[in-house]
């Protein structure tokens, strides 16, 4: 190991990682270290500072581990006062051949990076006996490691094999769900290596010299340039401000030297690499933005969307149904890291109509998991229960997260499951910020909630969102204990649902007249709703129940089909535009025509191709194969499917098979997204058929008692006398097994 001067721009893991969001944060880092740049100490906000915290504390739990398992752990003595980081590491010294089981918080400076490593656990080569360390990082991350903790440890990695000369053949992430993923470092080596020489430049660079721009990224809110950030931003007139905007438009628009939200305004000709209806999108954006702020008025101009080809862009009006008496207004309140294995949504909040008509505020709070799961049953059973009284009732939320976490949510706790499904397929959840970005345009730098409520005559009346917000405040009720906590957060929640019931009337009140409302109830697709009932009879056994499992069981390619689909469907919800960079989906569509399509031998096939060209985009290699499926929408129905007949990279053209169900349904769609998905059968319906047994074994016929055993968990046993060493084997299961419960 060597020693630095100070003098010297060492990097850290944590620069790494964030050079990988932010090329320009080194940039500034650099210059920093070079006294060429003073940034005044900005302490880190309530939210950072929490998740800090929290990873600490994610740490020191990690280590208590080892010490319960009984290892012998070092814990290196801290960094003193004054002392520079390569005295720290000279002081810490060798510690590699004194026995310990576990290293925690080990420093090292090697090839121009300076880190901490969080452990080192002694290995053992099972073949040839050599001893040796690997490195372990706590991180938050819940389900795997993300590209920054890699690179960290591959720094790591390199550091110990310098200092003890044995390469790690592993290096491990230890999970915030508690698991330890553990990866080969080889397979990220040549990386490592690579990115290693791009840094390499960057250091040897002039800092004032640095040709980076700032980026809106994950990092901003982390960062302590972001305030310089914003500045040169604002100074600019940057088009990182114009609502929607992709960092490819502002490439385009760079090209020709528009780089100001003002020159935008002014564009009135074609622009290369950005197709007419986009770049309309965009300069009819910053045009409402220039308004508004030439304008004190509180009130954001905006303008109707005019209807177009595109199934999603100026059709928001359509997707608005009539309001009911019944309507619910909904909104969570979450904490992502309320333990480091689990977060917690600590209330689901909504208001409603009483009976004397009224808006009636209503919270169902959860303090632990379990009552999570109390929490998402009761409301699931509250919406199936009020639309039963109320048909034309909806659930209005802003962005998708009170559908799909209330989703996640049964799934992962087992309750409402077919209920809520059913409620989500018929159409019940109605987002407004789906429906209000494609119903107008809005003179706002976002489209989040609480600039669109800037439309309406709502004010908001709490005093915690000067902080950081909900999650803050409930971490400070975690720790106090104190009613005025939870008061604070329902008041803000309140708020929330108060808004979005006051954005839908705006809604309302300025959707053409002459509109048709959207359908109350879908139709859901056939046979959901006979599977969906025998996953709620079956779910009507107590938990422990092998009747119950099978009603998990049943469930579970329901669930898997729409983990796999509600993407793809969220998808195709935004504009055509939007599309060009999802790689599985084919956007900016135009149809060319009907082709007659023949087989192999030269007969004509019964369904015809329908044609479409599409501009040059980044498309999945899904497309090509030749089971290939696609699937698109139009609002307000079903979703329709057609198979890809053959896609044409270098004509830019995609032949779909117009089969009669297309035909009829007359949509022409500008975006197909891949439908890739790989039917399970025979396993639903040899389910459904054992599920129909269960239920019913005077219409059905008994169960198979095998599948009955394996339901309840019962081992198998040979019966006496059969079995291999009788020469018996598998050629009649039921004969040869009979199952104890033991």
């Amino acid at each position: 190991m060597t020693s630095t001067s100070p003098t010297d721009r060492l990097l850290t893991p944590s620069k790494i990682t964030a050079w990988l969001d932010c090329a320009h944060y080194l940039s500034l880092k650099n210059q920093v270290e070079d006294g060429s740049l003073t940034v005044a100490a900005t302490p880190f906000g309530e939210m950072a500072r929490m998740l800090l915290d929290k990873g600490e504390t994610h740490e020191r739990d990690c280590l208590a581990e080892y010490r319960k398992q009984g290892m012998r752990v070092l814990e290196v003595s801290g960094r003193r006062r004054h002392e520079t980081f390569g005295d720290w590491v000279q002081r810490v010294g060798d510690p590699f051949d004194d026995g310990y089981d576990v290293i925690f918080q080990m420093p090292f400076v090697h090839g121009g990076v300076r880190g901490i490593a969080d452990f080192l656990i002694r290995v053992e080569n099972p073949v040839t006996g050599v001893v040796g360390y690997e490195p372990v990082d706590a991180k938050l991350a819940r389900t795997a490691a993300k590209p920054g903790h890699v690179l960290q440890l591959c720094f790591y990695a390199d550091a110990l094999h310098e200092a003890t000369g044995q390469r790690c053949e592993s290096i491990h992430i230890w999970l915030g769900s508690g698991r330890i993923q553990t990866l080969r470092t080889d397979d990220f080596r040549a990386y490592w290596n690579r990115l290693r020489q791009q840094l390499a430049i960057v250091l040897e660079a002039d800092p004032a010299e640095a040709e980076t721009t700032p980026e809106r990224c994950d990092h901003c809110g982390f960062c302590e340039f972001a305030e310089i950030c914003e500045a040169t931003w604002r100074s600019g007139d940057s088009l990182v401000y114009v609502a929607g905007i992709r960092a490819a438009d502002r490439e385009a628009l760079a090209q020709p030297g528009v780089t100001t939200l003002a020159q935008l305004a002014a564009v009135d000709e074609p622009i290369e690499g950005l197709r007419a209806e986009r770049l309309k999108q965009i300069v009819d954006q910053a045009t409402l933005q220039v308004t508004a702020r030439s304008n004190a008025s509180s009130t954001p101009p905006f303008e109707p969307i005019a209807p177009t080809d595109d199934p999603v862009w100026g059709k928001g009006f359509e997707q608005l149904p009539e309001p009911d008496e019944g309507d619910i207004f909904l909104d969570y309140e979450g904490h992502p890291f309320w333990r480091a294995d689990a977060g917690l949504f600590f209330l689901l909040g909504f208001i409603a109509k009483d009976k004397s008509g009224s808006w009636e505020y209503r919270a169902f709070w959860a303090h632990e998991l379990d009552e999570e799961a109390q929490a998402a049953e009761a409301l699931i059973d509250y919406l199936g229960q009020r639309r039963a009284e109320f048909p034309g009732m909806h659930v209005y939320h802003y962005n998708h997260t009170e559908r799909s976490s209330l989703e996640r949510m049964a799934a992962d706790h087992g309750v409402g499951e077919a209920q809520l499904a059913s409620l989500v397929e018929t159409g019940l959840f109605v987002d407004l910020l789906t429906v209000a970005r494609n119903a107008v345009q809005v003179g706002a730098e976002s489209y989040g909630l609480k600039h669109l409520e800037q439309l309406t005559d709502f004010e908001r009346g709490h005093d915690i969102d000067a902080g950081a917000g909900a999650v803050v405040e409930y971490e400070s009720f975690m720790a106090t204990r104190e009613q005025g906590s939870l008061d604070r957060i329902a008041a803000y929640n309140e708020d929330d649902v108060r808004a979005t019931l006051a954005l839908r009337d705006w809604l309302v009140e300025h959707r053409p007249a002459e509109m048709p409302w959207r359908v109350a109830e879908f139709v859901p697709e056939e046979g959901k709703e006979d599977l969906e009932a025998l996953v709620a009879a079956l779910y009507r056994f107590d938990p422990d129940t092998p009747e119950h499992l099978l009603g998990h069981l049943l469930g579970y390619w329901l669930r898997e089909y729409r983990a796999f689909i509600a993407p793809k469907l969220a998808s195709l919800a935004t504009d055509s535009e939007s599309l060009m960079v999802v790689a599985d989906t084919i956007a900016g569509l135009t149809p060319v025509g009907l082709e007659d399509r023949v087989g192999k031998k030269g007969k004509p096939l019964k369904d015809p191709a329908m044609v479409f060209s599409w501009p040059e985009q980044t498309i999945d290699s899904g497309f090509d194969k030749s089971s290939a499926n696609s699937i698109f929408i139009e609002p307000n129905e079903a979703p329709a499917y057609a198979s890809v007949d053959r896609l044409d990279r270098d004509a830019g053209e995609v032949r779909l098979v117009w089969n009669e169900a297309a035909q009829e349904r007359g949509v022409i769609p500008t975006a197909v997204a891949l439908h890739d998905w790989i039917a399970p059968k025979p396993k639903p319906e040899s389910l459904t058929s054992l599920a129909d047994r269960v239920l019913d074994p005077t219409t059905h016929g008994t169960p198979n008692p095998v599948s009955m055993a394996l339901l309840r968990r019962q081992l198998p046993v040979f019966k006496s006398g059969q079995g291999p060493a009788a020469g018996v084997f598998d050629d009649d299961l039921d004969s040869i097994l009979s199952w104890s419960s033991t």
